[in-house]
């Protein structure tokens, strides 16, 4: 297939399957010998028709935890997380196939994933609604079927160019909040997640269903921190490197709830032992979670949900966890960050005033052109 094809309206999807990888750390930044196999990376995307995906969703194993109020995200009027959508993309008849998460770019735009729009040869659906929930208000659905994908995406599960921004038919309610990206130094900066996915506990996996296909669904928050960051070769910064956020585009957390678990390939196998964020308000992504964004304490946006991993033979629950998300920052010396960033950017309509009221009149908005798309899967 071509490099890119131009982007435009979702079309008709095909079947879909779990896209899978393995993260290996690379010779070039420090060569390290896996202590032992690694399960498939695994897409987070939702299915209606079931998910048997290993994730995690919380960091308290206990019954029930992943309900625990502190992991609800406030949708009150006027709350930071007005502007996070739940996905849901139809086929051409409507029927709702998968969910993802998304975020408000104002100007009609949603910031998601690229593998929630295509396998990187087809599309993967025919239009998309937007959720949006305020208490009192309820949901507002808007509909939409505009998409433009990273050009490069390949559809790999590591993937740098793992960002796409969908078009709406009108505007995100007025109570939606809209974000901006964020811009330098993204390691070890304690950040929120927050997504529609579904929920569950190390033992439990993604089997307990968030109810994301119907009005009651949650929306979920926590805290996390990224150590590393990976390129699509599924090499890896360790602590040996000076400047491990400079080294790919993918932001590596760990899952660990304590943030230095000896059995984890954050510390086992990358050096990062002790570092990133750990409390029982530990969180990561599960099915659904998809292109949800992490956010800075300002609320700019540093990452979009991509992947999840655990180990095989993970010691005494979290231990082998740990979770990426696309880097759209602007981060000087990283090359793929700062080209999603761009990528971002270039999608979202600039609306321009003049600056004398005697002049009067407003300047249409102007909407940049969709640049191209290519390849991926979700579950």
């Amino acid at each position: 297939m071509p490099a890119s094809v131009a982007g435009g309206m979702l079309g008709i999807p095909r079947h879909v399957r779990l896209a899978r990888a393995v993260l290996v750390p690379s010779g070039a930044v420090l060569a390290l010998a896996l202590a032992a196999p690694l399960s498939s990376v695994q897409a987070q995307t939702g299915s209606l028709t079931g998910n048997v995906q290993r994730t995690v969703v919380v960091s308290n194993p206990a019954a029930g935890a992943q309900n625990n109020a502190q992991y609800l995200a406030s949708r009150a009027p006027g709350s930071n997380y007005s502007g996070i959508a739940n996905l849901w993309f139809r086929n051409a008849g409507g029927t709702v196939l998968y969910g993802c998460s998304g975020t408000n770019l104002g100007g009609g735009k949603i910031l998601t994933a690229a593998h929630c729009v295509t396998d990187g040869t087809s599309l993967l659906s025919a239009s998309f609604t937007a959720r949006f929930f305020e208490t009192g208000t309820g949901w507002v659905d808007v509909n939409g079927s505009g998409y433009a994908v990273k050009a490069g995406y390949t559809g790999a599960v590591l993937e740098e160019n793992d960002v796409a921004v969908l078009t709406m038919n009108s505007l995100a309610p007025s109570f939606a909040r809209s974000y901006g990206l964020a811009s330098g130094n993204l390691m070890n900066a304690t950040e929120t997640f927050a997504g529609y996915g579904r929920t569950g506990t190390i033992t439990t996996g993604a089997s307990i269903s968030n109810n994301q296909f119907n009005d009651n669904a949650v929306l979920r928050r926590g805290l996390q921190a990224f150590e590393s960051t990976c390129n699509t070769a599924g090499s890896c910064a360790t602590s040996a490197n000076a400047t491990p956020g400079l080294f790919g585009g993918i932001l590596l957390s760990d899952f660990d709830a304590s943030g230095a678990s000896s059995a984890g390939f954050m510390c086992n196998n990358l050096g990062f032992c002790g570092a990133g964020y750990g409390n029982d308000e530990e969180v990561t992504i599960g099915p659904g979670d998809s292109g949800g964004a992490s956010f800075l304490s300002n609320w700019d946006v540093t990452g979009v949900a991509s992947f999840g991993q655990v180990n095989v033979n993970r010691v005494g629950g979290f231990e082998g966890y740990y979770s990426g998300h696309t880097c759209v920052a602007l981060v000087v010396g990283n090359a793929a960050c700062s080209a999603n960033y761009a990528f971002v950017n270039s999608q979202i309509p600039a609306v321009v005033a003049t600056p004398e009221p005697a002049s009067a009149a407003l300047l249409a908005t102007g909407l940049v052109g969709m640049l191209g798309f290519v390849r991926r899967r979700r579950a």
